[in-house]
């Protein structure tokens, strides 16, 4: 079972020697300098013709004094100095093979016709060169997170999915479907719709792909080419969820879908067993009042988490968390948790879900007021709630990942008001908690690779890294030699982004730019039900502007609660979340 729903984990074994492994068992820096060159290869099985895989089982110390083509490798302290490097980077004497080389060169660039290594791993074998290139851990080791250079979702970037350690997508509040090939340092967006609410993505393989919407009529969207274009799902069952709110992909076969977060629609559950060519759709009222989250090993066995209630004409309010487990493919379920539930509040639910293993496993619980979590330690036969005690008194938890059974993170809103966005550290399994802001703000997923792992990502505000390189940030240039942003870009539409308290009317304040053939400002709720238009404009005047929302919806009912704003000038769209205070 992988570390993460349907993210193909890698293992940290690089060298054919048995791996020497360093603090808490990570790989040592000089394992994942090796590391990083198999990957730059396609793998530590995979021949390599020209110089060869030296690294393979190679020391620390043989490694350093080795020679290629008769050119020393590593100039020990000088990383600017030394060959390896320059090869990685194409700069002479290397780069032979480039549309535009380098004056001198007469080498091929390392990995000979293979995509480039990815910035930050090349960074962070010119930082262990020059440290000195040391063979043990030490603290300048310490895997940390980071931000990356993907743009900011005031309400956040829902999902991420990743196919190996830096090439993977994301959905978010901006109604943006991104991609990036080097662990978003530099990225792409390869959709746009400023009318549909993204949740949550998951690839079969580097080419086949799928979205799932909250938006009614276009509630999936699928990909076979890597997200070069992206095409609404059609045909779906006549039961399938009227939200995709979570997506299992197991293979190019199969893939799993549930929703919804909503407790006055009915919950359902859909698969797909050909590869997406058809759809099989049903209902789990009987289980469940809403299921947000699913995750499947393979076509029989899997989860989904949600929350059931007893009473008529249900709310939020009303529901328990629900775990429910089939092993025949979604034909019968048993709610795993039922064992506790006289000891399972009301207003709270499952959330997420995450497997570390087929023993160990967690549930965020979402609930407004509190913040707590489920874990298993025996495959998810028997389930323990465990509250969440941290000195800023996290709530209204919704992502969730550990990197072993004792060491993990939540995230989510933070609170009622939907504003701090605050997250939350553990040590020891979950007994005790500290505040752990610094890692990301408004976490919805986490995903990790590597055993013990050595890269995670985390979505939220942006998407966060986790691993012992340093940030890097691509040069504008670069980056648009390869089509892509190197840096988020700067806010022009919104005055600022920051979640934000109002009383009625809520002010709006908004910059429409020069030559806009089209400005719309929508609003969703806090779980992504479309609330209002306020503004759906051709050729709306330049120039600054102030709206005022009444609080009301599309019929005039008054709302309550977070929402988030969306105002999309053309193709471009930015976010914020609004809470309304009486």
């Amino acid at each position: 079972m992988p570390h993460t729903s349907g993210v193909h984990a890698r293992t940290g074994d690089v060298t054919n020697a048995p791996p020497r492994v360093g603090i808490e068992g990570r790989l040592t820096r000089f394992q994942r300098v090796c590391q990083i060159l198999d990957e730059a290869v396609g793998g530590p099985s995979e021949e390599v013709s020209f110089h060869g895989p030296f690294w393979r089982g190679m020391s620390r110390d043989g490694f350093v004094s080795k020679k290629v083509f008769g050119k020393p490798l590593v100039v020990v302290g000088a990383s600017g100095e030394s060959n390896l490097v320059r090869a990685l980077k194409g700069e002479a004497p290397f780069g032979a093979d480039l549309p535009d080389p380098p004056v001198d060169a007469s080498f091929n660039r390392m990995p000979s016709g293979r995509a480039p290594v990815p910035a930050m791993s090349v960074a962070f074998i010119e930082q262990w060169i020059d440290d000195g290139c040391p063979d043990v851990d030490d603290p300048g080791a310490e895997l940390n997170w980071q931000a990356t250079n993907a743009p900011a979702a005031s309400s956040r970037t829902d999902d991420i999915w990743f196919i190996d350690e830096e090439r993977g997508w994301a959905v978010n509040s901006n109604g943006q479907i991104l991609h990036s090939e080097d662990g978003f340092s530099t990225w792409e967006e390869q959709f746009h719709d400023p009318t549909v609410y993204f949740r949550c993505v998951g690839f079969a393989t580097e080419l086949r792909g799928w979205v799932g919407t909250l938006s009614a009529g276009r509630r999936m969207f699928e990909t076979s080419d890597g997200g070069a274009t992206w095409s609404v799902v059609s045909g779906l069952p006549e039961l399938a969820p009227s939200a995709v709110c979570g997506l299992s992909v197991v293979n190019e076969s199969v893939a799993y879908a549930s929703g919804t977060n909503y407790p006055n629609r009915p919950p359902r559950m859909m698969r797909t067993v050909d590869g997406g060519a058809t759809w099989q759709a049903w209902d789990m009222s009987a289980h469940a009042t809403l299921l947000v989250d699913t995750y499947f090993t393979d076509i029989d066995h899997g989860w989904v988490v949600g929350g059931v209630a007893s009473v008529a004409s249900p709310t939020r309010d009303d529901v328990r968390a629900v775990v429910l487990r089939t092993v025949d493919g979604g034909n019968t379920w048993v709610d795993k948790a039922d064992a506790i539930s006289a000891h399972l509040p009301q207003g709270e639910w499952g959330w997420k879900i995450h497997f570390l293993d087929d023993r160990v496993g967690f549930v965020a619980l979402e609930s407004f007021e509190r913040g707590a979590i489920l874990k298993t330690t025996d495959g998810g036969d028997s389930w323990t709630r465990i509250d969440i005690n941290d000195p800023q008194r996290n709530a209204n938890l919704e992502g969730i990942g550990f990197i072993d059974e004792s060491t993990g993170w939540v995230g989510g809103w933070g609170s009622s008001s939907f504003e701090e966005g605050f997250s939350s550290s553990t040590v020891d399994g979950g007994t005790t908690w500290r505040d752990a802001n610094q890692i990301g703000r408004f976490i919805n997923r986490f995903r990790f690779f590597g055993d013990p792992v050595t890269v995670g990502y985390a979505s939220g505000l942006t998407i966060y890294r986790y691993s012992a390189e340093p940030a890097t940030r691509a040069g504008a240039a670069e980056a648009a030699a390869l089509g892509r942003a190197a840096a988020p870009e700067p806010l022009s539409l919104l005055d600022d982004n920051e979640p934000r308290g109002s009383s009625l009317p809520v002010p709006v304040s908004l910059t429409v730019p020069d030559h806009t053939a089209r400005l719309r400002v929508d609003l969703w709720d806090r779980f992504g039900e479309h609330v209002r238009t306020l503004v759906d404009e051709p050729q709306p005047a330049p120039g600054s502007r102030v709206l005022d929302w009444d609080g009301a919806d599309e019929t005039g009912r008054p709302s309550a609660g977070s929402f988030i704003l969306r105002v999309t000038a053309d193709d471009h769209s930015e976010s914020q979340i609004l809470h309304i205070t009486r």
